[in-house]
């Protein structure tokens, strides 16, 4: 007695539907992959950005401490009434200076030779006066990245124009009030902290700093004090 034939069901549907979610799910791991990469990759750019950025500043800190040390060494004997092209310093204000070149328009403006090319960067006929290299003094700090940050600066005394501001009668920014004396910033009393001096005329002076590092970061800094 024979027995009847028996037929199993094709398998090929069933393999072929797992080998697609196969490839969905490596597709799909894939991106993954690649956005985190993408993000750790973006990160870290970031993190350098701001690493350069962090160097400029230190350098803009240490070019205005120069700047402030040159003049507490040159605040006697009237040195401060004229200019000193040699160590960046202006005894009078350039009121349309354009330190940022953000005015590219205004034909009136004075500019700064910050690259050291006599301003060939700036569109001729954009500016009316340019600052030259003389003017600014480069600084190098071996502290700073082995002497790689070049930072730079200006000073200017906020009067109208160069001379004696007593004798010759110039107007200049100044303190309301200062004194010939000095306190300690950490506590005053009777026995330590002296009587407020007679007033004396004080001059305010403007320092500008342009430091620029890597990955063409740069860093502009402003400062005012008055001796």
């Amino acid at each position: 007695m024979s027995q009847a034939p028996t037929f199993s069901a094709p398998m090929s549907r069933q393999r072929g539907v797992t080998l697609v979610f196969a490839l969905v799910t490596l597709l799909a791991l894939s991106m993954a992959a690649v956005a985190l990469i993408r993000a750790v990759d973006t990160g870290s750019t970031i993190l350098g950005n701001l690493s350069f950025k962090q160097d400029t500043l230190l350098a803009s800190e240490s070019a205005s401490r120069n700047a402030i040390t040159w003049l507490t060494n040159n605040t006697s004997a009237g040195k401060l009434n004229n200019d000193d092209t040699a160590n960046g310093y202006l005894a009078a204000n350039i009121d349309n200076l354009d330190a940022l070149d953000k005015h590219g328009t205004d034909n009136t403006r004075t500019v700064i030779d910050w690259n050291g090319n006599k301003c060939a960067n700036y569109t001729s006929g954009s500016y009316a006066q340019c600052v030259t290299p003389s003017q600014v003094q480069n600084l190098r700090n071996a502290a700073l990245n082995a002497g790689t940050i070049n930072a730079q600066y200006l000073i200017m005394r906020l009067c109208e124009k160069a001379g004696d501001a007593v004798k010759d009668s110039i107007n200049c920014a100044k303190p309301l009030v200062t004194s010939t004396n000095s306190s300690s910033h950490d506590s005053m009393d009777y026995a330590t902290t002296p009587l407020p001096g007679v007033p004396t005329l004080a001059q305010y002076f403007r320092i500008i700093v342009r430091a620029p590092g890597g990955r063409n970061s740069v860093s502009y800094t402003e400062t005012l004090v008055h001796f």
